[in-house]
């Protein structure tokens, strides 16, 4: 074999591998899915969508691929509150939409590119609303919106170019949840 023959061998596996891991995310793909687990707000059970959208294709970011995410999270708790001799239930809602982006290091694991390790950094815009049922019919409500940071760490395993399992741990939007991202487009 000679020196150019091996070179084209060399140059096919290069594409070859690079073709594989943009196989799950390539440019301009749009995902979807939901999430389930817990919130960020002393553990309630949280559910959540997300959307992304993949701003960068393999090499043009670093080692990874860039998507610009949006989240929507929400969770609830409700209490039996005593003050003195009055009980009532306070119910609080949480409900972030998160604006962010994420980095995917897919490309940069050629021996498994199935299997995809994010970063998350972005805002969320929080609404919270309490409501207390203080007794004898008499109730308050409040809310409180506010702006806060959003960041944590993820993976998805893709079990076919379209579908992948998703597990995050993050903090302030969510906590710990897990689920599924569709590929639509």
């Amino acid at each position: 074999m000679t020196m150019r023959w091996l070179v084209y061998l060399c140059i096919l596996a290069l594409m070859t591998s690079a073709t594989v891991a943009q196989q799950y995310l390539p440019k301009g793909s749009i995902f979807g899915g939901a999430r389930i687990g817990l919130s960020a707000k002393e553990n309630a059970f949280n559910i959540g969508v997300d959307g992304e959208y993949t701003l960068t294709g393999k090499d043009e970011a670093g080692p990874g691929i860039v998507n610009l995410c949006v989240s929507l999270d929400y969770s609830r708790i409700v209490k039996n509150v005593t003050q003195g001799n009055i009980s009532g239930t306070q119910t609080t809602t949480y409900v972030p939409i998160t604006l962010g982006g994420t980095y995917h290091f897919s490309p940069s694991i050629e021996d498994t590119p199935e299997f995809d390790p994010y970063l998350l950094a972005g805002f969320a815009y929080r609404i919270q609303t309490v409501s207390a049922d203080i007794g004898f019919g008499a109730t308050d409500s409040r809310s409180n919106n506010d702006v806060m940071l959003v960041g944590g760490l993820g993976a998805w395993y893709f079990f076919s170019p379209q579908l992948a399992g998703h597990i995050r741990i993050a903090f302030n939007a969510s906590f710990l949840t897990a689920g599924i991202m569709y590929r639509f487009y």
